[in-house]
């Protein structure tokens, strides 16, 4: 198996996605074959007459990566809620095993997986049954947290730390996104940072022209460029053993 890192958000809408993308094509780039693994996507896009995952085709497309979707995305649902209740609305049974069984057979192919979740750490995939926290245990992996610069961030990182060491996940750092160099987000990070003892891995501006429809992603490469080193990410995946 592959080693792995997990990207949990504080909460919908922080932008794993991008970051996930951007992870993978930092390590593509720098000659590491590395893959990106979303469990279940909730509100997924038509392509083509095909219900496909956006965030899936965005690191497909942003790192030229040729790879069956349904190997990086077992689960798309359309409808844009969680997808346990997603799943319930749309008749769709969820199986712990198949998600397990699909990350084995992807991370045969690569060195790396980039694994990301869908919304917050505690959001269930299968009813009352099985969280994103669990998803993260059954696979063993560590993770990143992805957080938002703006207004309301200190209160939704602090908790998604706590409640990831409460539950003994190892946190490996924080990224904060969206980042436009207000007074209030400079001081939020300082807060972050000296609340939860944990290191910023990267402060990844806004991207101000991304498009996920686009096919132009030469602003987020070159953020991520600037931003992101590849020795620091895969030293995250060689500490304890990952």
């Amino acid at each position: 198996m592959s080693r792995g890192l997990f990207v949990i958000g504080t909460d919908t809408d922080v932008g794993k996605s991008v970051v996930t993308a951007g992870l993978v094509y930092i390590l593509r780039k720098n000659g590491i074959n590395a893959c990106s693994f979303k469990a279940v996507q909730s509100g997924g896009i038509i392509e083509n007459n095909r219900l496909i995952s956006g965030d899936t085709m965005l690191v497909k497309k942003v790192c030229n990566l040729e790879e069956d979707e349904h190997l990086m995305n077992p689960y798309c649902l359309s409808m844009p809620v969680s997808p346990h209740l997603a799943a319930k609305i749309e008749g769709i049974e969820i199986n712990k095993r198949k998600i397990l069984d699909t990350y084995r057979k992807l991370s045969q192919k690569y060195e790396y997986i980039i694994a990301e979740g869908s919304g917050g750490i505690v959001v269930p995939i299968i009813e009352n049954k099985y969280f994103i926290y669990d998803l993260i245990k059954d696979l063993s992996l560590p993770i990143i947290i992805v957080s938002r610069a703006d207004v309301g961030t200190i209160n939704h990182t602090v908790l998604t730390v706590r409640f990831a060491e409460s539950i003994g996940l190892d946190i490996k750092g924080i990224i904060i996104n969206r980042y436009t160099g207000k007074i209030h987000e400079r001081d939020n990070i300082e807060t972050i940072k000296n609340i939860t003892k944990k290191e910023i891995l990267a402060v990844i501006d806004e991207i101000k022209d991304f498009d996920y429809n686009s096919n132009n992603f030469e602003s987020l490469k070159s953020e991520f460029e600037k931003k992101i080193d590849a020795d620091r990410i895969l030293n995250l995946f060689k500490e304890k053993g990952y």
